[in-house]
């Protein structure tokens, strides 16, 4: 154990010689960030606390209950869980000229990397507290009086919710540094030092002459939008109606999402143009889909909820939406293949090519000549090209068949990406206790998406069959079609491919 307090004595030593420190603001430093969100009846706080790797020596030695000289998950969460009464009560916040009373949601602590082998250290709290009585014009004044005698970056950051208008603040709705997350360069040297903000608040419309909550850059600051679905958790009591409408909301929901930019319906539709599909392939595809996806919200917050010390989810989407891309960029080039050798008359597989001439006709199979005597005259080129009747000629190019094969990839692909939605809503029941209910939800979620793309699929095959019987089909535009969906598959994947590594 002394050995390994020396060690970090000398990273502390050539933390502090280093030319370039690890900490943006400097190894000293102690940061703050605030963001305060108004509600009808609740004001909600975001908190942050940021150590550099002075500090942050410092404190190890309180958070090391073992004097082992390393720092475990359960030592964070007691040190975390002994420093919020204090935090708060350093929150001070009133609404009117009446103290509002904060009590934590959800708190969370971490050691990132910092110079010399050392740590910095990162508090985060969700705050909450209930409004007093309101009138119909509202004031607030804030102050964050923890470690005052620190340097540091200071933010605030004032947000509001649909339908409460914020007004005459002395601070903005939009932050700098992504909660101390990203530093901005040209503002080192002078640190911001926000600690104390006054504003004022509405459900009705804005009074005259009130100046309204402003961005950094002078625009207006948009609501916080709730994200309804992950609000369907938070209900006060989960009674009979109460789920069963939850449930109905959820696949809604879910429903709707596919209706949003992405999540396959291009490559879906896109697919089954030229495919000979059938309502049993269209089921086993939103089926597939909402297996994946479900198992994959699942996954996500796990991950999120036991492993993220080890395995960060933002990084893990990107990798997924990498996957989910070159899947659908895969399809989308064998079947480009396909039908276009198919469209130019090449022969892909084993076949033969013949001639008939109906009349007491020479008949040509692969070298060879016969004829036959009847009552009309055609020819055939039996390489999937031309087929001539009475002096009429046109083609028989065979639909393409649906593999099971491709239809279980591109479920897959629809499904891999986890909605946030759902990850969040995941997240919520089991912060509160509701892990089952979150479950359903979540599952039923999942079985809106798929009838979305199903739907979808189903549409472009009986679209399709439509259009088959048709004049129309003997177009040529319509007879390049499958050829020119596959190469959009292709070039969807390729797009999503790229847009995951941006």
């Amino acid at each position: 154990m002394r050995k390994r307090f020396f060690l970090k004595i000398a990273g502390l030593i050539l933390a502090c010689a280093a030319s370039a420190a690890a900490h943006p603001l400097g190894n000293f430093t102690v940061n703050h960030y605030t963001r305060i969100e108004i509600e009808k009846s609740q004001i909600k706080l975001r908190a942050v606390l940021d150590m550099a790797e002075i500090p942050t020596f410092q404190e190890s030695q309180r958070i090391d209950l073992d004097k082992d000289g390393s720092l475990s998950s359960d030592e964070l969460d007691a040190y975390a869980e002994q420093i919020t009464p204090g935090y708060i009560a350093n929150l001070s916040l009133f609404v009117n000229g009446e103290a509002v009373k904060l009590r934590p949601l959800a708190k969370s602590v971490g050691l990132p990397s910092g110079s010399g082998g050392l740590s910095t250290l990162r508090v985060e709290w969700d705050l909450i507290g209930d409004l007093p009585n309101l009138n119909s014009e509202n004031r607030v004044s804030f102050e964050n009086k923890n470690n005052a005698e620190r340097i540091g970056w200071n933010e605030i950051v004032i947000a509001r919710a649909s339908g409460v208008n914020v007004f005459d603040s002395a601070a903005f709705g939009n932050g700098i540094t992504d909660e101390l997350k990203e530093y901005p360069q040209e503002s080192l040297a002078a640190p911001l030092s926000e600690r104390a903000a006054t504003f004022s608040f509405t459900s009705n419309d804005l009074p005259r002459g009130a100046k309204v909550l402003q961005n950094r850059d002078g625009h207006i600051s948009a609501p916080v939008e709730k994200d309804k679905f992950a609000e369907l958790i938070n209900v006060p009591e989960i009674t009979l109606p109460v789920a069963f409408f939850g449930l109905l909301l959820a696949f809604g929901f879910g429903a709707m999402h596919a209706l949003s930019p992405g999540h396959g319906k291009t490559v879906v539709g896109a697919y089954l143009i030229g495919s000979r599909g059938t309502m049993k392939h269209a089921m086993f595809l939103g089926l597939t889909v909402t297996v994946t996806h479900t198992l994959g919200v699942f996954a996500l917050g796990l991950i999120t909820l036991f492993a993220s010390n080890y395995i960060l989810p933002e990084k893990i989407m990107p990798f997924l939406g990498f996957v989910s891309g070159l899947m659908v960029f895969f399809i989308g080039v064998s079947l480009f293949k396909d039908r276009l050798f198919a469209a130019l008359g090449c022969k892909t597989s084993g076949g033969h090519h013949h001639d008939h001439e109906l009349d007491g006709y020479a008949h040509h199979h692969d070298g060879h000549t016969h004829s036959h005597d009847g009552e009309h005259g055609h020819q055939h080129a039996h390489d999937g090209s031309t087929h001539a009747h009475g002096g009429s000629t046109h083609t028989h190019l065979p639909p393409e068949t649906v593999t099971w094969k491709n239809l279980l990839a591109l479920g897959i692909s629809g499904g891999l990406l986890p909605c946030p939605s759902a990850l969040v809503l995941m997240l919520s029941a089991i912060s509160a206790g509701r892990i089952g209910y979150g479950l359903i939800l979540t599952t039923v979620f999942s079985f809106g998406l798929a009838a979305t793309l199903t739907a979808v699929g189903l549409i472009f095959l009986y679209g399709g069959k439509l259009v088959g019987g048709s004049r129309l089909a003997e177009s040529r535009i319509v007879k390049t079609l499958p050829v020119f969906s596959a190469f959009v598959i292709a070039c969807v994947g390729a797009a999503i491919c790229y847009g995951s590594l941006k």
